[in-house]
């Protein structure tokens, strides 16, 4: 897969880097993957994931190939496996700390996303950005609904917080906060078009101060995939983000050209930890536009 990259970070204001990201390519198995693990309390819950969530799903895939068709599961079961196994393996392992998390997989010609937290996908279309992702904040309706069904409670100390603790209500890990804080992915499964030119990944301390039109717009401009994630980072810290930043963007042109479809679709949207989880179909993409970004 002919995938220009460019990644760019810095430290912010903070004391210390809670950021991982990671990068896979298996060319034998048109395979890609970029993914960013935005760490809180520390960085250790963040870097496991980006050591084995990763590893875990491509381990899982390759099993799955000495089975029958029937007995396959979907991929985005096995990412799914992933982010509970990795949650568990962090929780039982005594680490304290938790992490948001974003992958964004290609395999051959369709893509899966997926994230907990508010670390964002988003990807260029011909209308503009469209967000893979959704920030999971626990004042949302269906995520406060959840909290409070499980005991937990939803407290504002200068933002809505579980427990009046952390900001968002899904992440890896954060085990003083079980089972409030829910390690199920939202996933969206897709098929790229020619029309998808740029992905970017990026951490909260982007999004704070950005919107994503902006961001697709500067990468846009840039004259390389490394010196537009510099540039997003860079409006960033100017325009007033103190946070973490970590920054990846993807150029999907050498890619996407020789594609059959003009436009993206989208397949499935899976989100097990809401009721009624909506699946949809790419005539519902401009709905879902709507809803996420």
């Amino acid at each position: 897969m002919n995938i220009l990259i460019g990644i760019s970070e810095d430290i912010g204001w903070r004391e210390r880097m809670e950021d991982e990201h990671a990068i896979y390519k298996i060319p034998e198995k048109n395979f890609f993957s970029a993914e960013i693990y935005d760490g809180h309390a520390g960085r250790r819950a963040a870097q496991v994931a980006a050591e084995m969530l990763t590893p875990h799903f491509l381990h899982a895939w390759s099993r799955e190939s000495d089975k029958s068709l029937k007995e396959q599961s979907h991929e985005y079961e096995l990412l799914r496996d992933a982010y509970r196994i990795v949650d568990d393996y962090i929780v039982k392992s005594g680490i304290e700390s938790g992490t948001a998390a974003a992958n964004f997989y290609i395999i051959d010609d369709r893509f899966i996303a997926a994230n907990v937290g508010d670390t964002r996908i988003i990807i260029g279309t011909a209308q503009g950005a469209f967000a893979l992702t959704v920030d999971h904040k626990p004042h949302l309706p269906e995520e406060k609904s959840r909290i409070e069904s499980l005991g937990g409670k939803v407290i504002f100390y200068d933002v809505p917080r579980v427990q009046g603790m952390l900001a968002m209500s899904r992440a890896l890990g954060d085990a003083s906060l079980k089972p409030y804080v829910s390690c199920e992915p939202r996933i969206i499964v897709g098929y790229p078009g020619k029309e998808n030119d740029y992905a970017i990944l990026a951490c909260d301390g982007v999004w704070d101060v950005l919107i994503p039109q902006e961001v697709l717009e500067l990468v846009r401009k840039a004259e390389s995939p490394q010196k537009a994630a510099e540039l997003v980072k860079e409006r960033a810290i100017d325009e007033g983000s103190t946070d973490n930043i970590t920054v990846i963007v993807l150029d999907l042109r050498g890619y996407t050209r020789n594609l059959k479809r003009d436009a993206m679709e989208i397949l499935e949207v899976i989100d097990r930890a809401v009721k009624n989880s909506k699946i949809v179909n790419s005539k519902d993409t401009i709905a879902v536009t709507d809803k996420i970004l």
